[in-house]
């Protein structure tokens, strides 16, 4: 269903001209920003990439960088095979949880999901101390 609700997603924003189709890399359907709207962008500051379901969209990047996002995003796809449609609504509850509960952590750096991620594409792990 996740994947569904991401080839949607990801073919509309191709329709519009915001995404392009990139290629399938493992079990990953991977799309690339193209010419997206300023509200668009503001929305993608920070951020490399992101997951719905088996669709990956990957921010312009370097072959270097690219390739460790994608790794990171892959991770993420392995996540929601593992815990289904649940994986996004456990992924938000371990979020506030954290900012509930952890005032030394920090919501998003500290889920294990992030943190799992980022293990498996070999990036830094800076948890909160």
């Amino acid at each position: 269903p996740l994947t569904i609700i991401g080839l949607f997603y990801a073919t509309l924003f191709t329709i519009l001209g915001w995404y392009s189709w990139g290629s399938r890399e493992g079990l990953a359907l991977v799309f690339n920003t193209a010419k997206m709207p300023e509200f668009l962008e503001k929305l993608w500051v920070g951020w490399a990439g992101h997951t719905v379901g088996h669709v990956v969209v990957l921010a312009q990047l370097s072959e270097k960088e690219r390739a460790v996002t994608l790794r990171h995003e892959q991770e993420h796809v392995s996540q929601m095979m593992r815990f289904g449609v649940f994986q996004p609504i456990v992924y938000v509850l371990i979020m506030i949880v954290i900012k509930l509960c952890c005032k030394h952590a920090h919501y998003y750096r500290d889920n294990c999901f992030e943190v799992d991620a980022r293990r498996a594409a070999g990036q830094p792990i800076d948890l909160e101390k």
